[in-house]
């Protein structure tokens, strides 16, 4: 009985560890085309998550928002909880995506100015399973960050998800 439970774990590791090198090759890819071509017979528009930080990478990602097209890219925001600023921005900036508040979503911020970083792991795990929920619901096919520390922790947990569950892909886009 034991060598039966020893050998399907091992089949299990040995599938998991196949899924991981998969989806690592299928990731990591230096063709630019590819993630273009990903959504090509998706219904539009395609459920997008717009991770806001305070201060200049809101403003960062406002000017990147000018011209997204509300036909194409349905838009979801992503705000950390001590966050003031982002949603009054979003309102004078682009009134039309603050009509309906629904989208936006906020979630513990992983880690605050000054915050020691001992402090930062237990943080950081708060933030990352309050957005593996907030994810998991959200359904991302496009996900837009701009390196705030709020957009890691939901970075990882769309990509988890992406490794785990291969109908969960998204479209990773990192503006700097």
């Amino acid at each position: 009985m034991l060598y039966v439970a020893l050998a399907l774990l091992a089949a299990l590791l040995l599938v998991l560890s196949a899924r991981c090198a998969w989806w690592a090759v299928t990731r990591i890819s230096t063709r630019l085309t590819k993630g273009q071509r990903k959504w090509a017979r998706a219904a539009l528009p395609l459920r997008t998550v717009v991770v806001l930080g305070s201060g200049g990478h809101t403003t960062e990602m406002l000017g990147l928002l000018q011209k997204f097209d509300q036909s194409r890219y349905q838009l979801d925001f992503i705000i950390a909880e001590t966050d003031s600023t982002s949603l009054k921005r979003v309102e004078a900036a682009r009134p039309d995506l603050t009509s309906d508040l629904r989208r936006f979503h906020t979630v513990p911020r992983s880690r605050e100015v000054g915050q020691s970083w001992v402090s930062t792991v237990g943080s950081t795990a708060k933030a990352f399973f309050s957005c593996l929920a907030l994810v998991w619901r959200l359904h991302p096919q496009v996900l837009l960050v701009n390196g705030p520390g709020t957009c890691v922790p939901v970075v990882a947990a769309a990509l988890l998800f992406e490794l785990l569950v291969p109908f969960r892909a998204v479209t990773l886009m990192f503006a700097e």
